[in-house]
């Protein structure tokens, strides 16, 4: 046992992900936004950050001995190693029992889906899942996923969250995680899914195959929230910031709060915001998953954070220093696509625009830590919104510099970008006591 438990820790400590699994995991995300207009709070814009975000792994966590003898406790949970080590409350989730095994599986022509397991609060679910088949398969992946209950009646006002893949063999171990924006009334559950992969032939043209399935299962929130009043106003820096509360639960935190409206800076996000016990240990934003939702100056904003739940600090501090923002009146990028030029940009950031196939791209010196797109709605010189048909955008980063690429359908030679993010901070120490 112990010589497998150390075999877990080396596949854990050493991950890698493709290009492949990069792109599905963006083309489910995508997918997924454009079928989500329908929801209250979370638009298309959040779910395709969403997408983006939750595939730009920043740090590693190593797994304790407490997280690997759970592992263990539990076959075939070694193969999401790789899935959670991202997240530490995901993590304390497992080391404190509270994975809950399904083991339930559906076979349908050549695909076999397997529900291992879920982790489940008041408001979200995470399934941990498996793809097998005797066909040589890639770009492995669900589709078109919605959850109901015992009646057929969906989980209303939900987000959509798709992992990308771990492969070992013919097994593909993957998660999927929903949201809510109420507490989810139920506890019995029926997934239904389109599993998809694409066999490749010898002639190397791509044979996709898709099935429909469902499944059945049982799954309980045993988990009462932590909830934290603040009502508490921070200025920083001229800038104020109103904190509604902290609500902790064991798959994630949430944090209410907003910029003010009148602020004379448009404030993009808090980056560097997170929970600090009295060791010092810190559970920062969320790395593989939604982020944030909701609007920053509406008063319904929330920012997640990896969740601490499990933990037992005897004290806990919310904190943030490092906060985007821009001069209000300076929040737009002014592009004059004819001659493929920036007019406006607040800080002259951004340079080498290119426009072309319904493409624009802009390149800047690479920053650490800032990786986010910085295109927001597009609008014509009048202030008018130009709706587009489609809604895709990449990031490619090198040593030196970093471009993104947004595609933008229009006939006016000179528009203007509203910023959705950009590398400009204010920086001050804020420090709210909670318990």
């Amino acid at each position: 046992m112990k010589k497998q438990l150390e075999e877990w820790k080396k596949q854990y400590d050493h991950v890698e992900v493709t290009d492949n699994d990069l792109d599905q995991a963006i083309e489910a995300g995508v997918q997924k936004a454009e079928k989500q207009q329908r929801l209250k709070r979370w638009g298309i814009a959040p779910f395709v950050t969403a997408a983006i975000i939750f595939i730009s792994f920043i740090t590693v966590i190593n797994a304790s001995p407490a997280f690997a003898a759970q592992v263990a406790k539990f076959p075939g949970l070694e193969r999401f190693i790789e899935l959670v080590q991202f997240d530490k409350g995901h993590q304390a989730a497992i080391e404190s029992d509270y994975f809950q095994v399904i083991d339930k599986t559906v076979t349908k022509g050549d695909l076999m889906l397997t529900l291992d397991g879920v982790i489940r609060d008041q408001n979200g679910i995470v399934l941990f899942y498996t793809v097998t088949s005797e066909k040589e398969l890639d770009n492995v992946r669900l589709e078109e996923s919605t959850m109901t209950n015992a009646k057929g009646e969906e989980m209303k006002q939900y987000a959509q969250l798709y992992n990308p893949p771990v492969k070992d063999g013919d097994t593909y171990s993957q998660t999927i995680e929903f949201f809510t924006e109420e507490p989810i009334p139920f506890d019995d559950f029926t997934l239904t899914t389109e599993v998809v992969g694409v066999e490749t032939l010898d002639n190397d043209v791509g044979n996709q195959l898709r099935e429909k399935v469902s499944i059945d299962f049982h799954a309980e929130n045993t988990k009462e929230a932590i909830d934290y009043q603040v009502d508490e106003t921070v200025t920083v820096k001229g800038q104020k910031i109103h904190i509604n509360s902290v609500t902790i639960q064991p798959l994630r935190t949430s944090i209410n709060l907003y910029a003010d409206p009148e602020n004379d800076m448009r404030i993009f996000s808090f980056d560097d915001i997170a929970l600090v016990d009295e060791n010092g240990e810190e559970w920062s934003g969320i790395q593989n998953g939604m982020t944030a939702s909701g609007t920053i100056e509406d008063e319904n904003y929330e920012v997640f954070l990896q969740s601490n739940y499990f933990e037992q600090p005897e004290s806990l501090v919310l904190t943030f220093s490092k906060i985007q923002a821009v001069d209000r009146d300076k929040d737009y990028l002014r592009f004059d696509l004819k001659n493929e030029q920036i007019l406006h940009d607040p800080n002259d950031k951004f340079y080498d625009m290119e426009y072309g196939n319904g493409w624009l791209s802009v390149t800047m010196d690479r920053m650490e830590g800032y990786y986010m797109n910085p295109f927001g709605d597009i609008l014509d010189l009048d202030g008018n919104k130009i709706e587009q048909t489609r809604s895709n955008s990449s990031h490619i980063e090198n040593d030196a510099s970093s471009t993104f690429k947004q595609s933008i359908q229009t006939n006016e030679p000179i528009i203007d970008v509203k910023l959705s993010s950009y590398p400009n901070w204010i920086e001050e120490k804020v420090e709210i006591p909670l318990k």
